[in-house]
Formats: C-alpha cells, structure tokens, sequence
C-alpha cells in the first residue's frame, strides 16, 4: 500500500470543501502509478496524493471545475504517444490509465471513517467501488473478510457497470527507542513514508511532541517497560538508536524472545555483534541499521534507514509483481 494512501484518506474525513476522489483503477501497458492509486481533488484546486508525473492532473482539474452535477466520470488517459501534442508529452510511459472520479458525499465521508477506523485496529480491509456508467452512480462498501492478496483489481467492466476491489492495509508501525537530537529525522522520514512513528525514550525531556513532532505516540520508560506497553508484533518495525549500550541489550534480549518483521541496530557490525552475545543473527535483524549509501550527515543517516525500511516493506509484493 503505497505511503500516500494514508494522507488521502485522512483528507476525505476532514475536507470542508467540494471535493473528489480520483482513483486508478486500471492501467494498460506500463505507467507511473499503480491501480489503487488516489488523489483528493478540491474546487479550490487544493490536491493531496499524485496519480502521474504530471500528465493529467490539470486535465482533470479542468473537468471537474466543469462540472454541473455532482456525479462520478470515468476517464482513459492514453500515455503511449512520445509526441508533445498526446497525453504522453513525451515521457513514454508506454501506458493507458483509466481514472474514476468521484465527488466526496457525506455517503463517502462515512465508508471512509469506517474504513480509517478498521485501518487503525490493524484491520486489512477490501474497499468495492461499484460504477453505473449510466446513470453515474457510484457506490462504495468495506469487506474485511479477505483471503486473496490482489491489492487491487478491476473484477467487472461492461458497457453500463465497473467494479473496482482494492485491499487496503493498516499503516506499518515503526517503534524508536532513543529520542536524541539525531532522531529527528528518523522520525520525519518515517511519518512521510506513511509509517505510524512511536517514538519512546528512558529521558522525559527528550521524549516529546515539542522536541521531536510526527510521531503518532510517545513512551516514557526503560526498554523492557516502553516494550511491555506498545507489545510489538510480527508485522512492526523497531529501531534502537539510544546510543547506550546496555539499554541496546535489553532491548535485543526483549525482541529475541519474540520476532518482529524488522529490528535495526545503530552503530558498528562489530558493536551490534557484541550486543547479541554470539546468538546466530536472526534474518529479521539488521546492522549496521539502514542501507550502505555511505551517508555522514543526520539526514543522510535517516534517509539510508527509511529507504531499508520501504525495501523490507515492498519486497514481497516487489517479487509478487515480477511472477506476473
């Protein structure tokens, strides 16, 4: 599920404006953006997400200013061209895109809350789009009794009807402990990457909204405590950046109790060797934390750790899309 996902369906619940919702729910050939890709679209030309690099975004502002009812469209955008007077502009993005919009209605504003709500208690959940090319009538729903793993998937499309299943997941949790000057943008990266930051830290006066925003929660304690509290599961991501050697291995001893899909140690191979005390390396820990792009800086740091965090996250359905 991609990271913008997560904005935009935050902007449904709280946009005040008239506004739509465009939604990929199709692509032939190849294109920059996936089925399932939204984008919120508001009169006032306000926009959250990105459906292309730039290709119809205007285009579908224009239609939407245009319109005199409120009701769904359906629009083919035909990318193949490389010459300057098609929709390609000469990218070649050697692809065709079918892009339904919708206005936000307070029907709409109600499956959304519905489906944040589910989001949020760790839920997958399928979202149905049924369009009535006729009468323009668009009808969403949420299933969350899910056994296919399609994310999303055109399942009917006729001359008057399109329906449009998308299989939405919980934001990927992201659990830091040590809360110093260097975590900053860690934690920034991270919120923009669509993760839900806990940021926790043994100093109450690091820890905190005012010190490092963006993160969703904030945990006061030694390792062992903020551990017991937040309960980590298989499906979260811990990073331990304390710069403290003995709250490190408490916190290694913790997880090897358990597994988790991700866990990042800071600091040297031979430092983080030290610190599992010649246990055999788990394939769900890595060290030194974040990939080898030679980075120096704080940020270059946090950039090096997210992008090892999306690879960890994308992988499977990277390799799933490849068996295609």
């Amino acid at each position: 599920m991609s990271s913008d996902h997560y904005s935009v369906i935050d902007s449904v619940l709280v946009t005040e404006c008239h506004s739509y919702l465009a939604t990929i729910v199709k692509v032939e050939g190849s294109a920059y953006r996936k089925e399932g890709t939204m984008m919120l679209i508001s009169d006032k030309g306000m926009e959250k997400g990105l459906l292309t690099g730039g290709c119809v975004e205007q285009d579908l502002l224009a239609r939407i200013a245009m319109q005199e009812s409120d009701e769904a469209f359906l629009m083919e955008y035909d990318l193949r061209s490389e010459d300057d007077l098609s929709w390609g502009q000469g990218v070649g993005c050697d692809g065709k895109i079918y892009i339904l919009v919708e206005p936000i209605t307070f029907e709409t504003r109600n499956v959304f809350l519905q489906l944040n709500s589910l989001l949020q208690n760790g839920h997958k959940v399928k979202l149905v789009k049924v369009f009535n090319k006729v009468n323009k009538y668009i009808e969403n729903s949420l299933k969350t009794n899910i056994e296919e793993e399609n994310t999303s998937i055109v399942s009917l499309d006729t001359e008057d009807r399109l329906i449009f299943n998308q299989i939405l997941y919980p934001r990927p949790k992201l659990i830091i402990y040590g809360a110093g000057p260097d975590v900053k943008p860690v934690v920034y990266f991270a919120s923009k990457a669509g993760f839900y930051v806990i940021l926790s830290d043994w100093r109450q006066a690091y820890c905190s909204e005012e010190t490092i925003p963006y993160a969703k929660e904030y945990h006061i304690g030694t390792p062992s405590k903020v551990m017991e509290e937040i309960n980590p599961t298989e499906n979260d991501y811990v990073i331990t950046i304390s710069h403290s050697f003995m709250k490190d291995q408490e916190i290694v001893k913790y997880l090897l109790q358990r597994k988790v899909k991700y866990f990042g140690l800071l600091g040297s191979r031979k430092r983080s060797e030290r610190l599992l005390a010649g246990i055999i390396k788990p394939d769900w820990i890595h060290y030194p934390v974040g990939l080898p792009i030679y980075s120096e800086s704080p940020e270059e740091i946090a950039i090096s750790i997210i992008a090892e965090l999306i690879k960890t996250k994308n992988e499977k359905k990277a390799v799933a899309r490849e068996q295609l």
